[in-house]
């Protein structure tokens, strides 16, 4: 192999590693921008400290707070038809299976 060769190998190598970053990004990018979303569509006057709540913050608050927050999170990804969305969520806050986290959605949404 000649020395461009080499060259050339190693700039599509490093073009497609840089290829997988930017996708990465997008995808952080798209979830910032639902959260935001979600944020501007919540009633003003409720105080939200984070996004989505740490351990800490659920053993404070009663389970149907916390229950009602993230039905709002399901309902809203449900709105932009983000189902998928919604049972993923559903699965991380909750930390239940899918066929659980997909009937908890499903109920929501005929609710």
């Amino acid at each position: 192999m000649e020395a461009i060769e080499m060259i050339a190998v190693g700039a599509l190598i490093l073009a497609l590693l840089l290829l997988v970053k930017v996708f990465s990004l997008q995808s952080r990018i798209n979830a910032i921008q639902d959260d935001l979303e979600w944020l501007k569509g919540r009633a003003e006057g409720q105080a939200i400290n984070r996004l989505k709540p740490s351990t800490a913050d659920r053993s404070d608050k009663p389970a149907s707070a916390q229950m009602s927050l993230l039905d709002e999170r399901v309902h809203h990804l449900l709105a932009q038809g983000d189902k998928i969305k919604a049972i993923k969520l559903v699965r991380v806050e909750q930390g239940i299976g899918l066929k659980e986290a997909k009937d908890y959605v499903e109920n929501l949404e005929r609710s």
